[in-house]
């Protein structure tokens, strides 16, 4: 008996320290979930849907993730500024699936459908 103990080697903590490595840094359903920078490109009014609240003030944010364009669904809550404020601001995204996150600037993580996304056009940088 002593001898099959003696064979393994590796302790069975640093095993099971690997595999806990492994479960986290393996990204999962093959999605990209990790948080990345954005640049807020471009804010329109948002073209009501009949059976919306009209009292509700939606936007269609553009946001540049790497080499994507998202345009996601934004509602405005009260008291707080107007997202035309917010072109150019570079945010903290997660895009995950039909949604996007990010931090407003009060610190709140919002969660935004995405309308739609396209490739970012090339920059001429030299």
């Amino acid at each position: 008996m002593h001898k099959s103990n003696a064979r393994i080697g590796i302790p069975i903590s640093l095993v099971m320290a690997f595999i806990a490595i492994l479960s986290v840094a393996t990204p999962t359903s093959g999605q990209n979930k990790a948080w990345q920078a954005g640049t807020i490109v471009e804010v329109k009014a948002h073209q009501a849907d009949a059976g919306t609240d009209a009292g509700a003030r939606q936007y269609d944010v553009s946001i540049k993730v790497a080499k994507k364009i998202y345009v996601a669904l934004y509602t405005s809550e009260k008291d707080q500024a107007a997202p035309e404020y917010y072109v150019g601001m570079r945010r903290t995204v997660q895009v995950d699936g039909d949604t996007i996150k990010f931090n407003d600037l009060q610190g709140h993580t919002r969660t935004l459908k995405i309308l739609s996304s396209k490739d970012a056009p090339q920059s001429d940088s030299k």
